[in-house]
């Protein structure tokens, strides 16, 4: 399942989420405010339903990260 969560030793925001079976963590330069976390789960609604779509190309978000890695080899 797909969750905003914030770092407790930052308190930045941060997408958490699986693709093709590999757990991602994606993180933002957002504090976690009510704002912003409207704004990120905004964000994380879309990645959800394109990657239930199949339309989600992590490689366009991120090409850097272990996970990305995995999930895109």
């Amino acid at each position: 399942m797909a969750k905003v969560r914030a770092r407790p030793e930052s308190g930045l925001l941060y997408l958490d989420f699986f693709f093709r079976g590999v757990r991602c963590r994606e993180q933002t330069a957002l504090p976690d405010t009510v704002e912003n976390r409207w704004r990120v789960q905004a964000l994380m609604n879309r990645i959800s339903r394109e990657i239930k779509q199949g339309l989600f190309d992590y490689a366009a978000m991120n090409r850097t990260g272990s996970a990305w890695r995995l999930a895109c080899s």
